[in-house]
C-alpha cells in the first residue's frame, strides 16, 4: 500500500470480511413530517494512526494508541506491548483523534490532537501512567486545527511540536505548563509534519506540503539551515527520525511514492534514497546500521550504508498502514491503522499479530446507497466498514472491515461497492465482498461516480494523488468483460453518472491528484455505450470547475447540482435550458473539489444537497427553500423520504405532500 495524503489520513484497504453481525432492533421508523433523528449509523472502528512504545516502563513495556471518533471524543488506549491486552483507555477532551504520540524520558506520554472547530482545535494532553491521569494543556497554537507530531527535548523538561494549516512549531514546558509559538521554520508551508531532536536540543522539522524541506531549528524556534530533499516533486518531509549518524526522512510526495532518504549529519550530504517505503515510521525499526521498515506491504530490512534490501516474509501486520515503534530485546513491536498490534522476532523469523482490543469508536459515513432489498446502506470512511438500515422496521445491521466504500450502488438486484484506494469494484451478496476488479494500473483511486446502466455496472473515478485523469468504467456482471475509457474529457475526473436508453451522462470535475484544477470549467458529457464514442460535451455553468451529482426527472431531462449552482440539460443536444445560482463558491482557493453534492428528482420538486446544506427546489420557479444543515450525505429511499447523514449521526426528513 502507498499512503497518501490528503486532509486527514489515509484510508484503509479491504480486508476479507468476517461472519456479518446480527441485526440490531431499533425505534420504529419515524412518523409525522419533516426532520427526524435516527441516531447514529453503526460504524465502529478502531483506527489508530497515533502509537508510541515505551519499551522501560517499570512495569512492563506499554503501547500507546489514540483511537479517533467521528465526533469525539478520541481514546488514548494503553495496552501490554508484548500481546495486546488492554490496560486501560482515557477520554481525550475535544479531539478527535491524533497522529502524534510520544513518550517522554520520565514516561509521560504526549498526544497532539486534531479538530477543526473553534474551542476545539489542535490540542496538546500529558498522560501521567503512574496516576493515570490525562492532563490538558489546552490549544497548541490559536487558529491550528492540527498537531501532527510531538516529541520531547532530551532532557524531558520540553516538548515540542508541528502543526498545520500554517506550519507552526511550538514548545510546552513541562514545570510552567505554558505554550509558546515559535513560528513558522519556513514561512508559506502548510505543514510542520514531523520532528526529531538530537542529544543537543537541535531540532529537525520535516516540512511540507510543497517544499519537502527540513528545516534545522534550535531550541529558542530559530532555523539555522534548511537542508533541501534528494528527491524532485512536490510533498512532504512525512517522518523524520535519528539514527546514530543518520538523519532518515521518509517523503510522502504527490506521485504517490514514498522514498526514504538518509541523510549523513558528519557529511552534511545524503548518502543513499530508498525507492519506496510503506510504513508510517522509520525510525522505530533501526537497530544499529540496519532499519525494519515495510515495502509492498513487507517488512524488509534495510542496510543503511549499502542500502541493500532484503526481504523478511511478514505481510499479516494486520491491514491498513503499518507503523514499527521500537525493540523489545530482539523483538520488534509495532501496529496497523486498523488497531492491531503486531511483533517481529528478528532472530527466530517469528511473527505474531493480535486483534485489537481498544474499543471501536464511531466512524463518519463516507457514502450512501439504496440496496437491492430497499435498505440505506452507508460505508465508512478511513477505517470502512459498511451498515444498513431498513427503514420499513428501522433495523439495522453492520459488516466489520469492509474497505472505505467511495460509491454504493444497486444494479440488477446486487449491491456494488466502489471502493477505495485503486478504484476496487466489489459485489456484495450480504456475507463477504467479492472483488470484481481494480483499476490500480490505470492509475486511478476513488469510485465516487456509480450507476446502473442496462445491462453494465458503470463507475466514474478520480485519479491517485500526483496524477490527472479519471476513467469510465463498464462492468458486465453476467461475463466478466470490463471496458475502461480514461480522460474521456481530458484531465478531469468523472464524479457523477446518470444512465437513459443506452447512454452514459457524466459530469466532472476539473480537479484530479494534483492539487490544482487542469482547465477552466467542468463538463458533462454523453457517452453512447453501442458506439463507443462521445455524442457530446458542454459546460453547463461556466466558471464552475466541478459539477457533482446528476440525475434524470420523469419527463427526461437531466438536471445537477454543482457546489454553488443547479442546472437543467437537454440531453439530446447538451444545451443548457436552464440555471439558478443557489450560494457563492470560493472557487480560486480550491486545491481539490469531488463529491460535494447529491440531486433527487420528484414531480415538480428538486432535493439538492450542496456545501452542507439540503434544499427543497421547485422546478417550475427554481425557488430554493432550505430543508436543514449541516448535511454531508442525502439519498432517496423507496419509501420516498430523505435519508441523511453528518459525521456517524443519521438522519431522515419526511416528505409529506408536494
Amino acid at each position: 500500500m502507498r499512503l497518501r495524503l490528503a486532509a486527514v489520513a489515509a484510508a484503509l484497504l479491504l480486508i476479507p470480511a468476517p461472519a456479518m453481525t446480527g441485526q440490531a432492533a431499533a425505534a420504529a421508523p419515524p412518523a409525522g413530517c419533516g426532520l427526524r433523528s435516527l441516531g447514529a449509523m453503526p460504524l465502529v472502528g478502531a483506527t489508530t494512526a497515533g502509537t508510541a512504545l515505551d519499551a522501560t516502563y517499570p512495569g512492563g513495556p506499554r503501547v500507546y494508541s489514540v483511537t479517533s471518533s467521528a465526533s469525539g471524543p478520541a481514546l488514548l488506549g494503553v495496552r501490554n506491548a508484548l500481546d495486546g491486552t488492554l490496560i486501560a483507555e482515557r477520554p481525550l477532551a475535544l479531539a478527535l483523534g491524533s497522529w502524534a504520540v510520544s513518550v517522554a524520558p520520565d514516561h509521560s506520554v504526549y498526544v497532539g490532537s486534531y479538530n477543526a472547530t473553534a474551542g476545539a482545535m489542535g490540542r496538546l494532553f500529558r498522560y501521567v501512567p503512574d496516576t493515570g491521569q490525562v492532563i490538558e494543556a489546552g490549544i497548541a497554537v490559536p487558529g491550528e486545527t492540527f498537531v501532527w507530531t510531538v516529541e520531547a527535548g532530551p532532557d524531558g523538561g520540553s516538548v515540542y511540536g508541528g502543526t498545520s494549516p500554517t506550519g507552526r512549531l511550538f514548545r510546552y514546558d513541562v514545570g510552567s505548563g505554558r505554550t509558546t509559538d515559535l513560528g513558522s521554520p519556513i514561512p508559506g508551508q502548510q505543514f510542520v509534519r514531523d520532528l526529531a531532536i538530537d542529544d543537543d536540543g537541535t531540532i529537525y522539522a520535516g516540512i511540507g506540503s510543497q517544499a519537502m524541506k527540513i528545516a534545522v531549528v534550535g531550541p529558542d524556534g530559530a532555523t539555522k539551515k534548511i537542508i533541501d530533499a534528494p528527491i524532485e516533486g512536490d510533498g512532504s518531509a512525512y517522518d523524520l527520525d535519528l539514527a546514530g549518524r543518520y538523519l532518515l526522512v521518509r517523503f510522502v510526495t504527490t506521485t504517490a511514492t514514498n522514498p526514504m532518504g538518509i541523510y549523513d549529519l558528519e557529511k552534511g550530504r545524503w548518502t543513499r534514497v530508498v525507492d519506496d517505503v510503506d510504513s508510517l515510521t522509520v525510525g522505530g525499526g533501526v537497530r544499529g546500521h540496519e532499519a525494519y521498515l515495510f515495502q509492498n506491504d513487507e517488512l524488509v530490512k534495510v542496510d543503511l550504508k549499502s542500502g541493500r534490501v532484503k526481504k523478511l516474509g511478514f505481510t499479516d501486520f494486520g491491514g491498513g498502514a503499518a507503523r514499527t515503534l521500537g525493540w523489545i530485546g530482539h523483538t520488534l513491536v509495532g501496529t496497523a491503522s486498523t488497531g492491531k498490534l503486531w511483533t517481529y522476532d528478528r532472530k527466530s523469523g517469528k511473527a505474531t499479530t493480535f486483534e485489537s482490543t481498544l474499543t471501536g469508536q464511531p466512524v463518519s459515513v463516507r457514502s450512501m446507497g439504496v440496496g437491492p432489498d430497499g435498505r440505506i446502506y452507508g460505508g465508512g470512511f478511513f477505517t470502512g466498514g459498511l451498515a444498513a438500515y431498513d427503514t420499513a422496521t428501522g433495523q439495522t445491521q453492520f459488516w466489520p472491515n469492509v474497505g472505505q466504500s467511495e460509491g454504493i450502488v444497486t444494479h440488477k438486484g446486487k449491491l456494488y461497492l466502489g471502493v477505495y484506494p485503486g478504484a476496487r469494484i466489489y459485489e456484495f451478496d450480504g456475507t463477504e465482498p467479492e472483488l470484481l476488479l481494480s483499476l490500480t494500473e490505470q492509475e486511478q483511486d476513488r469510485p465516487f461516480a456509480m450507476v446502473s446502466a442496462g445491462d453494465l455496472l458503470a463507475f466514474g473515478t478520480v485519479p491517485k494523488t500526483g496524477t490527472a485523469g479519471g476513467a469510465l468504467g463498464l462492468y458486465d456482471p453476467a461475463t466478466g468483460r470490463t471496458v475502461i475509457r480514461r480522460n474521456i474529457v481530458p484531465n478531469h475526473s468523472i464524479i457523477g453518472l446518470a444512465y437513459r436508453d443506452g447512454v452514459v451522462y457524466g459530469a466532472t470535475s476539473a480537479f484530479g491528484g494534483l492539487g490544482r484544477p487542469l482547465d477552466t470549467a467542468a463538463y458533462v458529457f454523453a457517452y453512447d455505450i453501442a458506439t463507443d464514442t462521445v455524442k457530446w460535451k458542454s459546460a453547463p455553468v461556466p466558471g464552475d470547475l466541478a459539477l457533482g451529482s446528476i440525475t434524470f426527472d420523469e419527463t427526461g431531462h437531466l438536471w445537477g447540482m454543482t457546489p454553488d449552482a443547479l442546472f437543467e440539460m437537454d440531453p439530446a443536444t447538451g444545451q443548457t435550458l436552464r440555471t439558478a445560482r443557489h450560494q457563492v463558491y470560493s472557487w480560486s482557493s480550491q486545491t481539490q473539489v469531488w463529491l460535494d453534492t447529491a440531486i433527487e428528482a420528484d414531480a415538480g420538486v428538486i432535493w439538492a444537497k450542496a456545501q452542507g446544506k439540503v434544499y427543497k427546489v421547485d422546478r417550475t420557479t427554481l425557488a430554493f427553500s432550505l430543508v436543514t444543515r449541516p448535511i454531508s450525505l442525502m439519498v432517496k429511499a423507496p419509501d420516498g423520504h430523505l435519508y441523511l447523514s453528518r459525521n456517524e449521526n443519521f438522519s431522515t426528513y419526511r416528505v409529506c405532500g408536494s
